[in-house]
């Protein structure tokens, strides 16, 4: 038989743990016997073939049997589920290019927040504009935020606040920016009245299943479309902090004179960093976000005939060469963020 041919050729070891494993489902072939006591000895074993008749009354056989609970109790149960490896094992299933399919929080995100934005510092031209009208930073913002579980499915609006499964979260991108821009656009209004203000989203396209694309459509006849290009992220292992990072592609398109579409669309790049910590418990989150917007080229170029197209001359060049006229000119805007759970 197979057994004659293998068990010979093994070890007195790796032949006892065989004929073991063996006994244990209530079978022992006959070449087992050739493994004694002792590793040196060929004498006619004390384990025996088990049959119908020594099923129930060999020694070996109930020893083996009953000491499996204690060897069981011995083996390391699995570790339950981290906040951690929940978010790692589904950022794993990465996009070729893009990264992880979405930003994943960890499950005590779900729910409904109150968040308050201090935007701080900025050089963005919006902020610079609103300076010159006499809005100066820091600026308070209070709105509301939303989280869902990543399997909420299509429709967020048919779930409650409910996480029933611990899952990681996901942000609802549509309810969070039209909550946000809506509180911006009342708090500008408030601190500036007699300023232009800021006109109304009229719809906003988002869909969970594509979060990578965000359009907006406003009331003067403008839109802009927001769309991730690159994405990563990192969580503690307690989930207690979570980095993240989006680069973005920007297409805004401004309204012509008589108020619908059809302005000259305008493209820039955008990358959003955002840090967050939960506080002293599961309903304080504390963040800090800070948004790079593409304000053109630095343009730093020569006046020089016989410069022009190579390069610059001014403090710029001398710092980055002859290529600064390329150079993307990169605006900053930093705010900090608190979540109170609602």
């Amino acid at each position: 038989s197979v057994f004659s041919i293998l068990l010979p050729t093994m070890s007195c070891f790796k032949g006892r743990i065989i004929c073991f494993l063996f006994a244990i489902f209530g079978f022992l072939p006959q070449e087992c016997n050739s493994f004694g006591l002792s590793p040196r000895e060929t004498k006619p074993s004390r384990y025996k073939p088990i049959n119908e008749e020594t099923e129930t009354n060999d020694p070996l056989r109930r020893q083996i049997v009953s000491s499996i609970p204690f060897l069981a109790l011995g083996l390391p149960a699995n570790a339950a589920e981290t906040p951690a490896e929940a978010i790692r094992l589904i950022s794993s299933k990465t996009i070729p290019g893009l990264g992880p399919p979405d930003v994943y929080y960890p499950a005590y995100f779900v729910g409904r927040w109150k968040t308050t934005r201090i935007i701080s510092s900025s050089d963005d031209p919006f902020f610079k504009d609103l300076e010159n009208l006499g809005v100066k930073l820091p600026i308070q913002v209070t709105s509301e935020s939303r989280f869902v579980p990543y399997d909420a499915g299509k429709d967020f609006q048919q779930i409650d606040d409910a996480n029933p499964n611990n899952v990681p979260a996901v942000a609802d991108r549509s309810f969070n920016e039209k909550s946000y821009y809506t509180a911006l656009s009342q708090e500008i209004d408030r601190l500036y009245s007699s300023s232009k203000s800021m006109p109304s989203i009229q719809s906003i396209n988002w869909t969970p299943t594509n979060p990578n694309v965000l359009s907006m459509d406003y009331s003067d006849g403008s839109s802009k479309e927001v769309k991730v290009t690159k994405r990563s992220s990192d969580v503690s292992n307690d989930g207690s902090n979570l980095f993240s990072s989006e680069f973005r592609r920007i297409t805004a398109v401004p309204s012509s004179p008589s108020g619908i579409a059809g302005g000259i669309p305008s493209i820039y790049k955008s990358r959003v960093l955002t840090k967050w910590r939960q506080g002293n418990s599961n309903d304080v989150i504390d963040g800090i976000e800070i948004l790079y917007n593409e304000a053109g080229v630095l343009g730093d170029k020569s006046t020089d005939p016989l410069q022009l197209g190579i390069g610059g001359s001014g403090a710029i060049s001398s710092l980055y060469g002859g290529d600064s006229k390329d150079l993307a000119d990169w605006r900053s805007t930093k705010t900090k963020i608190l979540m109170e759970r609602m």
